[in-house]
């Protein structure tokens, strides 16, 4: 792939976030103050739980199927592309029959209350996240396509909640509109898809979708190691406090993701990229994973510095007064963007593309075990400021596990 299309992609993927800050500092802060900490905090906590169900759905698929597109050719595009997209389709049916069994059973023989109201809102992500082939588009190096879905869905959404959303009593339709964006992008997608590439769904096949199931269980395994340290956090805090202090972390803890967002975006551009370049010389990936690595570290630390100094301002000005308890938390994570972005580098762009799974999944299992040793106690000492460490160590914790491997190895540190 030439450069002007990694440009374009990059370009494409900043025009995403960009449009999502925007979108981010209207939309968030309205949610923040019209639902407040407390149901704010519970469409937070079931996103959490509805996080889980995306990631066995996802299983990996969005770091394998990019790369496997990009090596295939075009008479096994439609196998390959067929392999990913039913495969997610058959864990989506299975995941969904299983939480209805959990439900009827939890309801019928413990009479556990559950919010299903908000739950199954919430679930229309979900959907959305099964049928949208976000991998594709990332393979074929057109993001520009996932820019546009993601837009048309997210004005939609956020006009219908600055009309219709009024107050706390609104929690589960906030829930609704803002899980319906990846559901609209998905069916545009689908809609694509059937006109540009008419001959590239076929026949689901149960042993290639085992096959591709085989393949991304190691990245798989990671991605619950990931789950294990962010989304989790979030629910081990509703459990071990309630919604409110779990609304003052989500304030900050969505700030801070704003930023890391428009890394994911740089990165997501970029894997297809280092992967086809890296196959092709070793030299020039190497390179041009030296060059990211110096950006990245001098930028996430001088935007680390800055979100520290202005913290009180950037808080109290997005959030609100309401939110003066998230200005700590937001404090101690301010340098956790410039953290993830090295990291990304070791793993996803270094490891991914050399075929390191093994060492990339020991990571990540490797820092979701020290983030568990440290959730609890450090939450029951100190409350949301102790998730908000526990998170800043994990994420540190996974950088420097993945340095010395590619140090050992004579990788990108030292080769």
């Amino acid at each position: 792939m030439k450069k002007n299309r990694l440009m374009e992609n990059i370009f494409s993927m900043l025009t995403l976030r960009g449009m999502e800050y925007i979108l981010a500092f209207i939309l968030v802060p309205y949610l923040l103050r019209i639902l407040g900490p407390t149901q704010y905090g519970a469409v937070v906590f079931m996103q959490g739980i509805v996080a889980y169900i995306n990631i066995i759905i996802d299983y990996g698929f969005t770091l394998t199927a990019p790369k496997a597109i990009v090596n295939s050719d075009k008479k096994s595009l439609g196998i390959v592309f067929s392999s990913y997209f039913w495969g997610k389709i058959f864990l989506w049916i299975g995941i969904s029959l299983i939480i209805c069994v959990i439900y009827t059973f939890s309801k019928l023989y413990f009479s556990v209350s559950w919010d299903i109201n908000l739950f199954m809102a919430l679930y229309c992500s979900v959907i959305g996240n099964a049928i949208f082939p976000v991998w594709f588009f990332q393979g074929i190096q057109q993001m520009r396509y996932i820019t546009f879905f993601n837009f048309v869905g997210r004005v939609l959404s956020m006009i219908c909640i600055f009309l219709f959303v009024t107050g706390p009593a609104d929690y589960v339709l906030a829930g609704l509109l803002q899980s319906i964006v990846p559901l609209l992008a998905g069916i545009l997608s689908i809609m694509l898809i059937c006109r540009n590439y008419p001959n590239l769904v076929v026949k689901p096949s149960i042993k290639n979708c085992v096959t591709v199931y085989r393949e991304g269980w190691k990245i798989f395994v990671s991605m619950i190691a990931v789950n294990l340290y962010t989304t989790s956090n979030v629910v081990i805090l509703g459990i071990l406090t309630n919604n409110t202090v779990v609304g003052y972390y989500s304030g900050a803890d969505k700030l801070i993701n704003c930023v890391r967002r428009g890394i994911d975006a740089v990165n997501t551009a970029i894997y297809p990229y280092i992967t086809q370049v890296l196959k092709k010389s070793r030299t020039q990936g190497m390179l041009f994973l030296k060059k990211q690595l110096y950006i990245y570290s001098i930028c996430g630390g001088i935007v680390g510095i800055i979100l520290t100094i202005g913290s009180r301002w950037i808080v109290i000005a997005l959030l609100g007064e309401q939110y003066e308890a998230s200005i700590r938390i937001f404090q101690i994570m301010a340098f956790v963007p410039c953290i993830v972005a090295v990291s990304t580098i070791f793993g996803g762009e270094t490891m991914l593309p050399l075929g390191m799974e093994k060492e990339y999944s020991f990571s990540l299992c490797l820092g979701a075990l020290i983030n568990t040793l440290l959730i609890f106690p450090l939450t029951i000492w100190f409350n949301s400021e102790g998730t908000a460490i526990t998170t800043v160590v994990t994420e540190s914790a996974i950088a420097v596990i993945m340095g010395r491997i590619l140090w050992k190895k004579k990788i990108l540190l030292r080769d």
